[in-house]
């Protein structure tokens, strides 16, 4: 069942760095001690979700979450765009991710 796990956290994590990106997006509309508290919760935010996507890579082993920790681990938030499109990366490797994971679930014929 090493698929129905990378599926299920493939999922989880999808939603998770959904939410992520669009508090990243949120800090466009933050000026000065709005944006440093912003910021301050958007990294703890991420600092949560790497934690995730850790446990994520300990369980399945997949080395794609090791690149998506990675990556989540090292975004400077303060450019806004250039994170946006960071995070963009991760969430295609969890797509992927994901994908696989359910073609061999359909093959297996438990989806």
């Amino acid at each position: 069942m090493d698929a129905l796990k990378l599926y299920q956290y493939s999922e989880k994590l999808k939603s998770e760095l959904i939410i992520g990106m669009k508090l990243v997006r949120a800090l466009e509309n933050l000026k000065d001690k709005e944006f440093d508290g912003g910021l301050k919760v958007v990294s703890e935010f991420f600092s949560a979700l790497s934690v995730e996507v850790g446990i994520a890579y300990n369980s399945t082993r997949d080395g794609r979450f090791k690149e998506v920790y990675d990556i989540v681990s090292n975004v400077d938030f303060v450019d806004v765009d250039s994170a946006i499109e960071t995070l963009g990366k991760a969430m295609t490797l969890i797509a992927n991710c994901a994908v696989d994971a359910y073609e061999e679930l359909r093959r297996e014929g438990l989806i």
